[in-house]
C-alpha cells in the first residue's frame, strides 16, 4: 500500500520514505509532515509493508528480525559491533527481495510522475534506512540521494554483490540509540567508503530512537539544493 502528499501542480521531486520494523505509516507521519513543510512542488510517497509484525499484530514488518535474532541480542549494549554487525548481516537474502519490489515500486512512480533518478530520493527509518541503503544501491541507474535515519548497512555481503549504484547517502543517528545501535555507526560509514560510496553522517546527543526537526532540515536543504 502507498501513501502520497503531493505538493503543487507538477511536482518535479519523488521522495520515497520507508518506515521500520513494528512501525507503520502512521508512525513516521510526523516526519513526513515536518519534511513536507520544508518542500515545494514534491511528491512525498510512504509505501507500507504488506507483513504483519511478528512482534505486534497491530504493527507492520519488511522482513522478520527474530529469524536470526530470537533474543535481540542486537539491541544489548554488552553485544559487541561487530557481533551487531554480524546479526544483521544474516538478513542479505531477505533484504535483498524486498529492495527489488521496492525499485519496482519507485520506478512505477518515477513513470507515473514523469520524474527521473537525478530527481529521486530514497529516505528511511530504522529497518526502512536500512532498506533504503540497500534499495539504493542496487538500483540500476542511481536515485540522487538517500537518506537513512537510524540504520546500520545491513545485508552487507549480499548488498557487496549486488551494488550497482553508487548515490550520495546521508546517515543521521542519535547518540542514545539503543534500538539499533549508535555504535554501529562508524561500521556503516566505513563499508560504505571502502565500496567507493560517498556517504555523510550527522550524529546528535540525547537522541534516542526517533526523528526530529533538525533532521529533515538537513534533509530538506539537500533537497532544495539539487
Amino acid at each position: 500500500m502507498l501513501h502520497y502528499y503531493k505538493k503543487g501542480e507538477k511536482p518535479n521531486k519523488l521522495v520515497f520514505f520507508i518506515h521500520g520494523y513494528n512501525g507503520s505509516v502512521a508512525d513516521i507521519d510526523y516526519a513526513a509532515q515536518i519534511l513536507l513543510a520544508k518542500l515545494d512542488n514534491v511528491c512525498l510517497v510512504l509505501p507500507e509493508a504488506a507483513d504483519v509484525c511478528e512482534k505486534n499484530r497491530e504493527k507492520r514488518q519488511w522482513f522478520s528480525l527474530r529469524q536470526f535474532d530470537p533474543q535481540d541480542l542486537r539491541r544489548d549494549p554488552q553485544t559487541s559491533t561487530s557481533q551487531v554487525v554480524d546479526i544483521y548481516n544474516h538478513y542479505g537474502e531477505d533484504m535483498l527481495k524486498v529492495a527489488k519490489n521496492l525499485n519496482k515500486m519507485l520506478d512505477n512512480l518515477q513513470q507515473e510522475y514523469q520524474i527521473c533518478n537525478d530527481k529521486t530520493y530514497v529516505m528511511g527509518f530504522s529497518q526502512g534506512a536500512m532498506l533504503a541503503i540497500f534499495t539504493s544501491l542496487i538500483r540500476k541507474n542511481p536515485v540522487k540521494a538517500c537518506f537513512a535515519l537510524s540504520g546500520i548497512v545491513a545485508g552487507k555481503d549480499t548488498l557487496a554483490k549486488n551494488i550497482l549504484s553508487y548515490p550520495k547517502v546521508f546517515m543521521f543517528h542519535g547518540k542514545d540509540d539503543l534500538s539499533v545501535q549508535y555504535k554501529s555507526l562508524d561500521f556503516s560509514l566505513n563499508w560504505l567508503k571502502e565500496h567507493n560510496v560517498f556517504v555523510t553522517d550527522f550524529r546528535y546527543d540525547g537522541l534516542g530512537h526517533r526523528m526530529i526537526d533538525e533532521e529533515m532540515e538537513v534533509i530538506a536543504k539537500e533537497i532544495l539544493s539539487d
